[in-house]
């Protein structure tokens, strides 16, 4: 009869050791046990609880049963536990392998011990077979064979396990091409659901590409195909190779104490390495601020290298694995040609024949010549080819001759090939020999939402997004294909971003890089400077758009004599829009391309005017237009002769006469203290312009009250600007983004925000923000880089103005909290622009006050800001 007191009794012993001895086990973790040893300790923990558990389930039988049980069954650990790898809250798989009996009895029988497992606090998972069954199902499901392929004996019958595994590796070894070939396909689906990039910002540390399974699956191919799963004895088979060996081993130890920390602190089984989460393991795993890097950014830079090692390994062995087709074995000698003797186009794969094999392991002018061959077919290197000069380009010296750095800077001249041409010698290794400063940006995170790829993988993609503008109708499209030397503008795009992770301001340190490297290259004095410039100056033209009032001409006269060229101009607003493009999905959109286009065409026209620009003389265009369209009784008015004279030139520039008109019409009709509002859709850009206009308005805090209106609409602000124009008229102008509409937004809505807008005037109560459902969460997350709140006050910069910067992170209401307090504070806004600047937004503010002088006193400044950073803070 069962003994429950004395089961009972021993689940409790077990559950207080597994307590004990996970602790203690951990301990050693703290001290730096390195993973490996760990994940041992922890499976000989677990064999212990499974064993104990085993020998109770026979005590509760009688003897002759409990003799027959134990000769006719064996407890079989599988998966990471098997290996001897698990984590510590990792799952443990079981398999109870018999021979010949009622699987249902023997589950019966073994009850004690599954269900004791479970009652230790253990998560199970467990099977009941016979050897024959084990390894059919693992010949027709791929998640039974990979568990299998690393089975251990635990207790029990140790023949039945054998005949097990004998005949497991027959199947294996009979059927070791078709299982490779499901292992891929296992793998690729879930990397789909985990993360397609090995840059995953918030990885999955198991499934995410280059993670743990990836590993697994090096070991599970190595089994399949050589019978040997462990990297010690595949390097001994000459199955791998030393650096794939040592790149292996490292990888693992590196994952497995990353994994064991995790599980280890949340107490559970936690694989997402989320923000939070790196954050706190660079710490707790001893990096330390050094060389301009976070410790969090230390951290994640050795995680992408190790993942990298291991998804390159993998890319390689499926590589192998590709079988040609009956078509391409036919027609590759017949069609295919070699060139020069040393490389072979084939119909699907570019290859080096011997003779080129050996001129690749000694010539980096040959690997350059391979590569941009390999470019131009269109044809990928094969898994030979490929595999060797990966493995050749750690042993090429670091310095290049002059004529490798000539072709080098020759090959970056094509826009149709540049972008592939530089990724594939940077997944090669080869870039970094060329461009030395690429080593340490490999696999450097930048930490904050704003980014979604490493350093090399920013720029190599800037170099992509901003060839591709070769093909667009627009003026970005123009531009670039204007540019007179495409390599000047290619090695610009990727070195931009180079002077990341140091100490000193990146742009600065980029100038370094972008000297150096232009020197190394050998690249003439004028190609040289223009780099340098792009380089050193690539946040300028973005800075200028979209942070300042880009209606001053004075302004943009500074900037465009900076530039000193139209080239340089040109070249800065194609890399300024791939600069962004770059960062990730929707950051370059239509709005931003339109802003920067209209700030370097009009720059361009200011280096080229001599006397009255033509951007001036265009206006005074544009006012006598407007004069000449009125109406006998509207000429016979002075009211929209006066403001026609005064309206802001920026409005002026981009808006439409008519509609210019049917505005100053509407507002025509306004009487003392009432408001009309406008909505002007602009679907080149995907946004909506709101221009208000209220009789005497100013100094009454309407413009933050209609910006908490289309805060709580759902409107993103991008831009606003406030203009008193003749008789006390307040023109309030708001771009906004609908980011409620995924398309055009509906008429209805336009006018029940115009109504909206128009009605805040009369109202003292402060809007309602909606919080959809997840916002609290984004937020956390963005708080987490740890960005400092930051008020900055300019009186230099413009001539009339006291310019006003707030940096903080995004949150509905801002900009109203903002403006309110602004006008709180007696000034009055003339111009906003809300930009970003990495995780944070940046509100700018252009004021006066009351009266409307520049505000310069140390005393108010210091007030402003004061009072600002409380809004902020309190935040």
């Amino acid at each position: 009869m069962p003994n429950s007191s004395f089961l009972g009794k021993t689940v409790q012993s077990l559950r207080k050791d597994l307590r004990e001895k996970r602790a203690e086990i951990r301990e050693l973790h703290d001290r730096g046990l390195d993973g490996l040893r760990v994940s041992a300790k922890l499976a000989t923990l677990v064999d212990n609880v499974v064993i104990r558990l085993f020998e109770v389930a026979l005590s509760e039988l009688d003897a002759s049963a409990a003799d027959a049980l134990r000769t006719q069954v064996a407890v079989v650990g599988l998966g990471s536990y098997g290996r001897r790898q698990c984590a510590p809250y990792s799952d443990v798989d079981l398999m109870i392998l018999h021979q010949s009996r009622d699987p249902k009895e023997v589950a019966a029988q073994l009850r004690p011990m599954t269900q004791g497992i479970f009652d230790v606090g253990l998560q199970l998972g467990h099977s009941v077979r016979t050897p024959t069954e084990a390894v059919q199902l693992a010949g027709d499901d791929v998640v039974v064979c990979t568990s299998l392929i690393d089975a251990r004996p635990l207790i029990g019958n140790q023949s039945l396990h054998e005949t097990f595994r004998s005949s497991f590796e027959r199947m294996a070894n009979r059927n070791y091409k078709s299982l490779c070939q499901s292992f891929f396909e296992s793998r690729t689906t879930e990397r789909n659901q985990y993360g397609e990039t090995v840059y995953l910002l918030e990885p999955h540390v198991k499934r995410s590409r280059g993670g743990l399974r990836d590993m697994n699956l090096l070991s599970w191919l190595g089994y399949a195909e050589h019978g040997a799963s462990d990297p010690d004895r595949l390097l001994l088979l000459g199955a791998i190779s030393k650096l794939d060996h040592h790149r292996w081993l490292t990888a693992r130890k590196f994952l497995l104490r990353l994994r064991n920390e995790m599980h280890f602190h949340a107490d559970s089984a936690r694989d997402l390495l989320d923000r939070a989460e790196q954050l706190r393991v660079a710490d707790r795993l001893g990096h330390s601020h050094r060389l301009g890097m976070l410790p969090v950014e230390q951290l994640m830079r050795d995680y992408f290298r190790h993942t990298n090692d291991l998804w390159q390994m993998v890319r390689r062995r499926e590589a192998s694995f590709q079988v040609a087709s009956r078509v391409t074995r036919v027609l590759d000698p017949v069609l295919g040609k070699t060139v020069d003797g040393d490389f072979r186009i084939g119909l699907s794969y570019l290859s080096a024949t011997p003779q080129g094999m050996a001129k690749l392991q000694q010539d980096i002018r040959e690997v350059l010549k391979l590569v941009g061959l390999s470019v131009r077919k269109r044809k990928h290197l094969d898994h030979r080819t490929f595999s060797a000069l990966l493995l050749a380009a750690p042993e090429y010296p670091d310095q290049v001759a002059g004529e490798v750095a000539e072709q080098f800077f020759d090959a970056l001249a094509n826009p149709k090939h540049v972008g592939e041409f530089v990724r594939v010698l940077h997944e090669l290794g080869f870039l970094e020999k060329i461009i030395p400063a690429f080593r340490h940006a490999k696999c450097l995170l930048q930490f904050n939402q704003y980014h979604k790829y490493t350093v090399d993988e920013h720029s190599l993609r800037a170099v992509r997004k901003g060839a591709a503008f070769a093909d667009r109708p627009d003026a970005l499209g123009q531009a670039y294909r204007d540019v007179e030397d495409k390599r000047v503008l290619h090695l610009a795009l990727l070195l931009h971003d180079l002077g990341k992770g140091f100490e000193e301001d990146h742009c600065q340190v980029g100038k370094k890089i972008a000297e150096e490297t232009t020197a190394l290259l050998g690249i003439d004095a004028p190609a040289a400077s223009d780099i340098t410039f792009l380089v050193h100056k690539h946040l300028t033209m973005s800075h200028l758009a979209f942070r300042r009032d880009t209606s001053d001409a004075n302004l943009l006269r500074d900037f465009a004599k900076a530039a000193g060229s139209v080239d340089r101009l040109r070249m800065l607003f194609v890399l300024t829009c791939a600069d962004l493009a770059a960062v990730g999905p929707g950051v370059l959109n239509d709005w931003k391309i339109e802003v920067l286009a209209d700030v370097f065409a009009r720059s361009t026209r200011l280096l080229q005017d001599d006397g009255k620009s033509i951007y001036e003389s265009k206006l005074e265009a544009t006012r006598r237009e407007l004069l000449d369209q009125l109406k006998p009784e509207e000429k016979a008015d002075s009211w929209f002769a006066s403001q026609i004279a005064v309206l802001p030139s920026g409005y002026l520039a981009g808006s439409d006469t008519n509609e210019v008109l049917e505005m100053l019409r509407r507002f025509h009709q306004l009487s003392d203290c009432a408001a009309d509002v406008v909505c002007i859709p602009q679907p080149e850009t995907k946004t909506l312009e709101f221009t208000a206009g209220v009789k005497h308005g100013t100094g009454r805090g309407f413009f933050s009250g209609m910006a908490g209106v289309l805060s709580s609409q759902g409107m993103q602000i991008l831009s606003a600007s406030t203009d008193v124009l003749a008789d006390q008229l307040l023109v309030l102008r708001y771009v906004v983004a609908d980011q409620k509409a995924s398309d055009e937004t509906p008429l209805e809505r336009q006018n029940r925000i115009c109504q909206a807008l128009a009605a805040s005037i009369d109202s003292d109560e402060p809007p309602q923000f909606r919080h959809a459902w997840g916002e609290e969460a984004a937020e956390e997350k963005i708080q987490l880089s740890a960005l400092p709140n930051e008020v900055r006050i300019d009186t230099q910069l413009s001539a009339d103005f006291t310019i006003i910067e707030v940096f903080t992170f995004d949150r509905k209401g801002l900009l109203y909290k903002l403006a309110r307090k602004l006008h709180d504070m007696s000034t009055i806004i003339r111009h906003a622009k809300i930009a970003t600047s990495l995780d944070q937004v940046v509100d700018v503010f252009y004021v006066t006050d009351r009266q409307g002088q520049k505000i310069t006193h140390p005393t108010k400044l210091e007030e402003l800001s004061r009072e600002l950073m409380v809004v902020i803070d309190r935040e």
